[in-house]
């Protein structure tokens, strides 16, 4: 018996602010996956014991970004997405 596949296209059709606010996010993402990355790379190298994504994202609001005013911008993105971008770090 055979599989019928179904595909769906959408096209999207984003206004300026939608795509600078959509490159942010993206920006964003990227940046904190390669931040928690890096982060847990040097946990392991110091010794201690790998950050979960939880602990990541209460040590990220909490200790590092009130210190370190120049990543402020990664509050202007949503929230769930980078939530997922450390998730899938």
């Amino acid at each position: 018996m055979r599989k019928l596949l179904k595909r769906v296209m959408t096209e999207i059709n984003p206004t300026e602010e939608q795509k600078v606010r959509i490159r942010k996010t993206i920006g964003t993402c990227r940046f904190i996956y390669n931040f928690y990355l890096a982060h847990n790379k040097e946990l392991h190298e110091s010794g201690k014991k790998f950050m979960s994504s939880s602990q990541l994202r209460v040590w990220l609001n909490n200790e590092y970004l009130p210190i370190h005013l120049e990543y402020s911008w990664i509050k202007e993105a949503y929230s769930k997405s980078v939530t997922q971008a450390v998730n899938n770090g």
